[in-house]
């Protein structure tokens, strides 16, 4: 154990306090804790004018006390106490939620470089060795006063950005289908999540003449807010649509068209517009780079084959097939987006094709909302608690055997 060390200080009092120390900021709240009363008025002389307000403690249960019902921005805390020493009270300080952001500055004869390093480790910010120097204490308490109050800014900035963000992605769910329209005879259910609060993912379920039903998915490239403004804008250029919407490749060279402004950026969007008949049944279904959905009958699943053109917003595309294919009671349709397929786990492994037709067959029991359910938590055991780095969509379309 190391032996007790005087702690007098003796210190010149400056004139007046460093400029860069008053300050027009809000005045802080200062608490100086020294079991000497010399040391303890000294310091509170250095600090005397800095137009703060200075309290006092001689223990490190009175220091606790005080913090707890003050809570003082900065604390100017002795090492060397009888009882509890600093280091006891600073770790009690960081414990507790509402002290743990007191900026604490020890101060103390114990200069060894082990010290130092143990009361930052606490998770002090500073450590001053005694004798003091006035100037030294008032420049590194302005210092560490100045970064308070930026991290507070920020962290309010922050906070502000997080709501606005939240509230954009509100609105942005406002856009989506909800509630679903019935189809007769079908069956349909929809998960959506993006990657940040904001995301390029879209789906719509439309209703059609002759109680034809269209899913529409699109994905825009990028994240966050220019993929949201791209995504809102496709949206309301397919509700805009002059006609029925029951051409896919007529909707897509519409919507391509009215985004010539964006042909030859590095914006595109993959997308894939489905017109499905639960009367005769069958599907027709025209794709712009989007991956095809899943067909899920009898007991196994595969994607249907499907020839599509490039993404949209990239260029003109004169052409787009259109694939046309019947369907069965019983048949289920899985679209999606490859933010699923893509999904990525702790070993930088993807979840890919094979597994989401696996998942999608193990869930085909269930009703379109629980086998929803039961892939994507599939995909989050896949991913073992790594996030997301793109946006998911999956819309499940069920022709029920029973009617």
């Amino acid at each position: 154990m190391r032996s007790r060390r005087s702690r007098r200080i003796r210190v010149p009092q400056p004139s007046r306090a460093p400029a860069s120390f008053t300050t027009s900021a809000s005045p802080a709240t200062i608490l100086v804790v020294d079991d000497s009363p010399v040391n303890l008025q000294v310091l509170v002389r250095i600090l005397d004018g800095s137009g703060h307000r200075i309290l006092a403690a001689r223990s490190g249960k009175s220091a606790l006390e005080i913090a707890e019902r003050a809570r003082p921005d900065l604390m100017l805390l002795d090492v060397m106490m009888p009882d509890m020493d600093g280091f006891a009270v600073c770790r009690a300080i960081k414990s507790r939620p509402v002290t743990r952001d007191i900026a604490v500055i020890f101060l103390s004869a114990l200069g060894e470089v082990e010290d130092k390093v143990a009361g930052l480790g606490l998770g002090a910010a500073d450590y001053i060795t005694k004798p003091v120097q006035a100037e030294e204490v008032l420049a590194r308490v302005s210092n560490h006063l100045a970064m308070q109050r930026l991290e507070r800014e920020l962290r309010r900035s922050r906070d502000l950005l997080d709501q606005e963000l939240a509230s954009a992605a509100e609105m942005q769910r406002l856009l989506l289908p909800h509630p679903l329209p019935e189809i007769p005879g079908m069956q349909i259910a929809a998960h959506y999540s993006t990657s940040r609060h904001v995301g390029g993912d879209y789906y719509d379920i439309l209703p059609l003449p002759d109680s034809r039903c269209g899913v529409f998915i699109a994905d825009v490239s990028g994240h966050g807010a220019p993929s949201a403004i791209i995504m809102a804008m496709i949206r309301a250029l397919l509700h805009a649509y002059p006609a029925p919407p029951v051409d896919p490749a007529a909707v897509l060279k519409y919507i391509n068209r009215h985004f010539k402004f964006l042909w030859g950026s590095s914006i595109l969007a993959t997308v894939l517009y489905a017109v499905i008949d639960p009367g005769r049944p069958s599907i027709t279904m025209a794709t712009a780079g989007h991956p095809p959905p899943l067909l899920f009958r009898g007991d196994a699943a595969r994607p249907l084959a499907c020839d599509g053109s490039i993404p949209l917003l990239l260029m003109d595309t004169p052409a787009i097939p259109t694939f046309e294919d019947d369907l069965a009671r019983g048949d289920r349709l899985l679209f999606f987006t490859d933010g699923i397929t893509e999904r990525h786990n702790s070993n930088g492994e993807m979840y890919e094709m094979e597994r989401l037709c696996e998942a999608f067959r193990a869930s085909s029991n269930w009703p379109v909302a629980g086998a929803l359910e039961q892939i994507v938590a599939d995909v989050e055991v896949f991913a073992a608690g790594r996030e997301s780095g793109d946006d998911q969509t999956l819309v499940l379309a069920a022709l029920p055997e029973h009617l």
